[in-house]
């Protein structure tokens, strides 16, 4: 199974994302996978490699991060997103399709559902909880370097993406904020910088947009069947309950204690799709 990188043009000059076809079913609707912030569509190839199913599988990177251009706002919210969303999966040709989002992701897919219902047939929501990651702080926290010629944003960058595995939310490096999760591989680390460094200057939007969006209500609006994924024992997402009550007749997809792996949330996702009527 290949997972392809493509470019498709929109307003704001061009948009990536990365796919994978199964022809096998095309009558099938495909899967939209939508990552969070602040890395790009590369963070979900492991989820879609593992899918192993008979739909087709597209994973754009949220416009402002990773290879994609920013919208033309100067504070977009989390609406803008969806609707920017919206028009890439217009240029390659999506007009219906199962969403799946993790934490930033989630939420444009939320608002995707809620303004644009005829494009969604399911959503699954992963990482969500009901609070902002830090009540005391709307916005990422501290801002990125000015880009210099002692390369300040690089280190920078890369204790961003290693610190979202040590603190939550990374920015409030306190020893009340730490948490236990392995940190990813080198390799992982390294591929998480990059696209967050191709990003360095836009991809602040997306990541204020989300810390602005008001969860409970927005999430109260949502009428399409939805999937709430939950892992009883997770440190930084430990109880995506509430979400679930908010969103009306919506499931829990329970994961196994302590397995947030992408192969169970595969399984998971495959049950979701094959039990829906």
């Amino acid at each position: 199974m290949i997972t392809y990188r493509a470019f498709t043009k929109i307003n704001e000059g061009q948009a990536h994302y990365r796919y994978i076809k199964n022809n096998s079913n095309e009558k099938k609707l495909p899967i939209v996978i939508l990552h969070m912030s602040p890395v790009a569509s590369g963070f979900v190839v492991p989820l879609m490699e593992n899918l192993k199913t008979d739909r087709d599988i597209y994973a754009p990177d949220t416009l402002g991060n990773g290879d994609s251009s920013p919208l033309k706002l100067k504070k977009p919210e989390i609406i803008d997103f969806a609707e920017g969303l919206t028009r890439i999966l217009d240029s390659i040709g999506i007009k219906r399709a199962h969403f799946y989002g993790v934490r930033t992701g989630a939420m444009i897919a939320s608002e995707v559902a809620i303004n644009f219902p005829e494009r969604v047939e399911s959503l699954m929501i992963d990482e969500l909880v009901t609070s902002r990651s830090s009540n005391n702080n709307s916005n990422i926290g501290e801002p990125c370097p000015e880009v210099n010629v002692f390369g300040s944003q690089f280190t920078w960058a890369w204790h961003v993406m290693r610190d979202h595995f040590i603190y939550h939310p990374w920015w409030d490096r306190y020893a009340q904020n730490r948490i236990t999760m392995n940190l990813p591989s080198p390799k992982l680390l390294h591929d998480y910088t990059t696209e967050l460094l191709k990003a360095i200057r836009t991809f602040h939007f997306s990541y204020n947009a989300a810390q602005r969006w008001n969860r409970i209500e927005r999430l109260s609006l949502i009428r399409k069947p939805t999937g709430v994924f939950y892992e009883p024992e997770h440190e930084a997402f430990p109880d995506t309950r509430p979400i679930a009550n908010v969103i009306p007749n919506s499931d829990l997809l329970i994961l196994p204690k302590k397995d947030t792996s992408q192969k169970s949330k595969s399984k998971l996702i495959n049950k979701w799709l094959s039990d829906l009527k």
